[in-house]
């Protein structure tokens, strides 16, 4: 099983290291059978992750004006609308994977354009869909990749409900797998949980936090 996106987005979205969307090292073009496909490299998702990693890096760091945003961020809304995955899934629940990330990717795209909605109806129902796509996901092998809708959906949590699950899925990868970033992943959400029961705004916003902690 080939991880590759995980340590890509560990790389490139949680050190908030800015992004050039335009360069890719895996082939997106053309039909693929289901032995070619290597999940979130070859299929179109590394693609979205990249540009709206790269958005969220440059409005928060004052490189692009609101309007600009607002522009890009409505391209990236369509384009993954309309995104579908390969036809030829390698295996079992692999459309529920793909389901988790969507509901991610739109949850982290709305909140770039409205940062303090975390506790809007439409944010908590994108995550609410995410809970319920990632329950079905119970293949051991296919839970690593969980990792990124877990970061971003967890980070949007409100609910206690929301939370335990995210919690309990955190602890079955931790502990049925060898994966190390789980821990990177697992503590920025539970620190993101923490400054919002202190009442910190957007909490979520893990650029906006990790740089004051740099500050200090």
């Amino acid at each position: 099983m080939d991880y590759a996106i995980l340590e890509l987005f560990t790389s490139l979205v949680i050190s908030t290291t800015p992004i050039d969307h335009q360069s890719t090292t895996h082939d997106e073009s053309g039909e693929l059978s289901d032995s070619d496909i290597i999940f979130g490299l070859n299929d179109g998702l590394l693609d979205i992750i990249k540009r709206i990693s790269s958005l969220h890096f440059r409005s928060r760091t004052k490189k692009v004006n609101n309007s600009t945003t607002i522009t890009e961020a409505v391209g990236i809304w369509q384009d993954l609308a309309t995104w579908q995955p390969p036809e030829a899934l390698p295996g079992e629940q692999y459309q529920e994977l793909y389901d988790s990330y969507t509901s991610a990717l739109f949850t982290w795209l709305y909140l770039i354009l409205h940062p303090d909605s975390m506790c809007d109806a439409k944010v908590q129902s994108m995550v609410e869909q995410g809970v319920v796509t990632m329950s079905a996901v119970t293949v051991l092998d296919l839970s690593p990749f969980l990792l990124i809708p877990l970061f971003i959906l967890g980070l949007a949590s409100v609910q206690d409900e929301h939370k335990d699950f995210i919690s309990g899925v955190f602890d079955q990868i931790e502990e049925h797998t060898a994966f190390e970033e789980v821990e990177v992943y697992r503590t920025m959400v539970e620190r993101s949980w923490e400054n919002q029961d202190q009442g910190m705004p957007r909490s979520w916003e893990w650029i906006q936090w990790q740089d004051a902690g740099s500050a200090g």
